[in-house]
């Protein structure tokens, strides 16, 4: 059974568990969203003793702009233009 997506009101939180991290990247449920962690189209977690597994909302803004030609800065993403030129 699929899990619902929690979407917290107002902003998103640096660190995420899977239900919130889905909602961030639009992802239908937490299912699917696992489903492309495991495919690679999302980074793994942060795992730690005592902890549910987390994502850092950067390497998820990263891993997005990725995917649609983006370059990440240090503060801002920006596009690559070399494929204009």
């Amino acid at each position: 059974m699929s899990r619902a997506v929690s979407i917290p009101l107002g902003s998103w939180p640096l660190e995420m568990t899977a239900d919130i991290a889905a909602g961030y990247c639009g992802e239908p449920s937490t299912d699917a969203f696992l489903a492309k962690v495991a495919k690679g189209h999302y980074p793994q977690p942060i795992k730690c003793k005592g902890m549910l597994p987390k994502w850092h909302r950067f390497k998820l803004d990263a891993a997005i702009a990725q995917r649609h030609g983006l370059q990440v800065g240090a503060s801002l993403i920006a596009e690559d233009v070399t494929a204009l030129i």
